[in-house]
């Protein structure tokens, strides 16, 4: 027979109470807080998996934030886009109208204020900046000015002062989204039209040349210039006999075609227009000029120049037209490229939004099932708890209260 003292029935009595009462305290907790995993030791498995869903989540809501700021870049940069679009459509306008034989000088200067207008909106427009202050074009010099204008120049006067950097943003474990395009992409590597220039003359009287079919001439130049060998773009004309002109070509030492001619008559070659006064043996050397490059901006102020120079002769101001014609056209394409770019990374960044959305409804639903009070299962637990501490509350009560005087009582 085991026998019970008086301290280990007061100790054991004692301990059942703490312990239904710390059970209940943790089921008032889990309904106050919602949380079933109060600590660690609760579910060691559950709580590190509710860790690593929480980080989850965390990065989640970072790649959100990241993904509203690349948007609204994007964005921005498609309205500067389009905003320099409809300008450039404005000024090709106005290029064909100062083409119109009937202008004098005075409309071509009305039309000149009106280019010099939009010249200034564009170059405007390539130094956008964003809300931060950092230039939009500049590449990684954000914080310099991505376009420069110095009129006292001989050359060039709108240069380009960025670099071809552009920026990236993470907007989930495995994809990030470029945020910005260089302006030297989209507005400095622009070709400028391809030309021709004659280089030599023997016995020849007069030669005249000039670009009459732009579209041939661009797929000849582009299909033969060699940067590589600057010989094998020059070229000679050869008049021969039986009323004939024979091309070749210097470098490659090849002929390359044989047309038909008469002296004064103009003949198409490749899309260049020649004008040739001469006789048998007698010739002339042309070659392909270098390719090159003009922003937008350079190529409105050039035209615009060309509207107030009154020495201009109207054949060279017809080049002047073509060549800012061209140059435009490029421009547009180089433009109409980018947006077309803006518009997939738009398109990938919202899938990912999208797909991030879901991700998160996923992650929050398995952390609510491992940590998230069950409040009917809780409810129940309560009042259990409660019916077991009242019951060791009494126990303890009798027990307690049972002395040898009361069974001598």
């Amino acid at each position: 027979m085991t026998r019970i003292s008086t301290n280990q029935i007061f100790d054991r009595s004692i301990d059942a109470i703490t312990r239904n009462q710390g059970d209940l305290s943790d089921i008032q907790q889990q309904l106050s807080s919602g949380k079933k995993l109060l600590r660690p030791s609760d579910d060691p498995v559950g709580a590190a998996q509710v860790v690593r869903l929480t980080e989850e989540l965390d990065k989640i809501t970072q790649y959100q934030r990241n993904n509203d700021l690349l948007q609204n870049s994007l964005e921005q940069e498609e309205v500067v886009l389009q905003n320099i679009n409809n300008a450039l459509d404005r000024a090709r306008v106005l290029m064909i109208q100062s083409g119109n034989g009937v202008y004098d000088k005075t409309d071509l200067q009305a039309i000149g204020i009106e280019i010099g207008s939009i010249r200034d909106e564009v170059f405007g427009l390539m130094n956008t900046q964003n809300s931060n202050g950092e230039y939009i074009f500049a590449g990684y010099q954000s914080q310099t000015q991505a376009f420069s204008f110095d009129p006292s120049s001989t050359g060039k006067k709108y240069t380009f002062s960025g670099d071809d950097g552009v920026k990236r943003i993470q907007v989930s474990d495995a994809v990030s989204i470029q945020s910005n395009s260089s302006g030297k992409s989209v507005f400095e590597d622009v070709l400028a039209r391809f030309n021709v220039s004659i280089t030599a003359q023997a016995g020849t009287t007069s030669v005249d040349s000039r670009i009459s079919e732009q579209a041939a001439f661009d797929r000849f130049f582009t299909q033969n210039y060699d940067a590589v060998t600057p010989a094998n773009n020059d070229y000679r004309a050869t008049i021969l006999a039986g009323n004939q002109i024979q091309i070749d070509n210097i470098g490659l030492g090849t002929t390359v075609d044989t047309l038909s001619f008469e002296s004064g008559q103009p003949f198409v070659f490749e899309g260049i227009e020649f004008t040739v006064s001469g006789g048998v043996g007698d010739s002339f050397d042309f070659e392909l000029n270098e390719p090159e490059k003009n922003n937008v901006a350079e190529t409105l102020n050039q035209f615009f120049e060309a509207l107030n120079d009154e020495s201009l002769s109207d054949a060279d101001f017809q080049e002047s037209i073509a060549d800012a014609l061209v140059a435009l056209d490029n421009g547009s394409k180089s433009l109409a490229n980018a947006t077309s770019s803006l518009g997939g990374r738009i398109n990938v960044a919202q899938s990912v939004l999208e797909s991030n959305l879901d991700l998160e409804i996923a992650h929050k639903s398995a952390r609510s099932v491992i940590e998230d009070v069950d409040y009917a299962e809780a409810v129940s637990e309560l009042s259990k708890q409660e019916t077991a501490l009242q019951a060791a509350q009494a126990t303890f009560s009798r027990v307690t209260g049972l002395t040898l005087f009361d069974f001598i009582r």
